[in-house]
């Protein structure tokens, strides 16, 4: 073609195509959600094949649309590393977890492997939760299964199962049995042990595996430090349920703990065995055909004494801190009940010097709520032993229990965002609470939630803590079961007080 032709204007040049006239097909409202995601009756397949289109304000030269294929995998592994892996910076090592080693033993391994289907199917499963898909769940029981099923393989093998990909894989299978948990299913009269009762299953493989690993030769400090992390885990377990630690797994000395960890590590042993002999006791108790018979009123005492040594421990533990990992009390500028926000107990709150100090506080109230709690019920059964001035006892145990609960609802706030703390020149800090939020999803994250998770069941199963403080405890508890995708957690929550405690006699 002549070029002069178009430069005389004998000819017009051809158009190029109309950007504005492209006809897009499909468009999400939510990038980070598609749509087939919030379709409950979506399946895997479907999820597999949504497609995300650029706007076209963000088209510059070409007439080609962009496409993105999203598959429901990413999805979720993104979500679940987003919000449950991501652990916040510059935490004290006493609050260390285990989930920490899942990112770098995953990446170490090859794809399928048991670490890679227990992420796949926690991911799945937390994320189907999250956005109530209907395919993620069904993905992350095909997982789970599959899971399952490598992980009894490799248990049956000597050298598999000490390995630390299968251990971290039987404690994420764990959480994935809380995060699928039937919330709609009744809970009246049920402890948490019949409820987490799956998930305590895998802790008692992890138990075992964790014996084994210890008489295994040649451990890399990898290891060593992944069975001390995994090992927090369990004492938690099993102070929830009540039950005894192992005379092998109670000195937290040959695991790695030191310092003011340790200490507080050893008074963790020692609750985890007291309440399980005072559960035995009170069980025993309650079936007496003569509730005075004396020898069991010695043994009430003898409880007593040694919950009051353990105490003492706690409070000297607490004492002995550095002045860098206390925390500080503030009054709200304005006041909680002024409607900002319901989620705050009352004017008076913390402020910690990071999340994980928050933690470590809270979880030296829940154990020494649980202490006080024994110390109650069993001055209840010595209340009419002559001679025992049981009820001046109880009356003092009582105020001591709501300081603990004053201090652990004045936390809340603090480690779950409610606050904006403004720090003016010199040590002047004004505190006051946030605009109230419908849910708090999308704005804390779960590792950070998760912080409160254990002393907050801890705390509602503590029948003697005035009635208001356990209803906000149990509220909160509520929130965090949804932060962190527990069904456990909601049934816990939902059940308020009346749940994981049983009856008066019994812890």
């Amino acid at each position: 073609m002549n070029e002069n032709d178009y430069a005389v204007g004998r000819r017009k040049r051809p158009r190029g195509p109309n950007l504005k006239s492209v006809l897009v097909t499909q468009a999400e409202p939510q990038p980070d959600i598609p749509d087939d995601f919030q379709n409950n009756s979506a399946s895997p397949s479907d999820a597999d094949a949504v497609f995300t289109v650029a706007p076209l304000t963000q088209l510059q030269s070409t007439a080609i649309l962009p496409c993105l294929v999203v598959p429901l995998e990413d999805h979720a592994l993104t979500y679940y590393m987003r919000f449950h892996i991501d652990v916040p910076h510059g935490l004290p090592e006493v609050v260390d977890d285990h989930l920490q080693y899942v990112l770098s033993t995953w990446c170490s391994n090859q794809s399928q492997s048991v670490l890679d289907l227990a992420i796949h199917a926690v991911s799945h499963a937390t994320f189907g939760r999250a956005r109530k898909s209907h395919a993620a769940l069904a993905v992350g029981r095909t997982k789970y299964s599959e899971a399952l099923m490598r992980t009894n393989s490799a248990l049956r093998n000597s050298l598999e199962a000490t390995d630390d990909e299968v251990l971290l894989a039987v404690m994420l299978l764990s959480f994935y049995e809380n995060s699928v948990t039937n919330r709609s299913s009744k809970v009246s009269g049920r402890s948490i042990r019949d409820i987490a009762s799956p998930s305590f299953t895998h802790h008692n493989g992890a138990t075992a595996m964790l014996h084994l690993r210890r008489q295994a030769s040649r451990r890399t400090s990898y290891s060593l430090d992944l069975d001390k992390l995994v090992r927090r885990q369990l004492l938690r377990s099993l102070l929830l349920r009540s039950m005894s630690v192992p005379s092998w797994l109670e000195d937290g000395g040959h695991y790695g703990e030191h310092g003011l960890a340790l200490e507080l590590d050893r008074c963790m042993v020692a609750v985890a065995n007291m309440r399980q002999r005072a559960y035995d006791l009170f069980v025993a108790y309650s079936n007496l055909l003569e509730p005075c018979e004396q020898k069991y009123m010695q043994s009430f005492c003898r409880l007593l004494a040694e919950a009051q040594e353990v105490d003492d421990n706690l409070a000297v533990w607490a004492k002995n801190l550095p002045a860098g990992n206390r925390y500080s009390i503030h009054t709200l500028e304005v006041h909680a009940n002024d409607g900002k926000s319901n989620r705050i107990f009352d004017a008076t709150i913390h402020t910690y010097p990071t999340l994980g100090h928050a933690a470590m506080w809270n979880r030296y109230r829940a154990l020494r709520l649980a202490v006080h709690d024994i110390m109650d019920k069993a001055l209840y059964v010595l209340s009419g032993t002559s001679g025992f001035d049981a009820d001046s006892l109880s009356v003092v145990t009582k105020f001591f229990m709501q300081r603990l609960a004053d201090d652990l609802c004045a936390s809340v706030p603090y480690m779950l965002d409610l606050l904006e703390i403004d720090r003016k020149s010199g040590h002047d800090i004004t505190v006051t609470a946030k605009a109230q939020m419908s849910s708090l999803k999308g704005t804390v994250k779960a590792t950070t939630a998760s912080f409160l998770c254990w002393p907050l069941v801890m705390a509602t199963g503590v029948s003697a803590l005035p009635e208001k403080h356990l209803r906000y405890l149990s509220d909160r508890l509520l929130d965090v079961s949804e932060l962190v995708d527990d069904g456990v957690l909601e049934k816990v929550a939902m059940s308020g007080s009346s749940i994981s405690r049983g009856s008066r006699g019994v812890p």
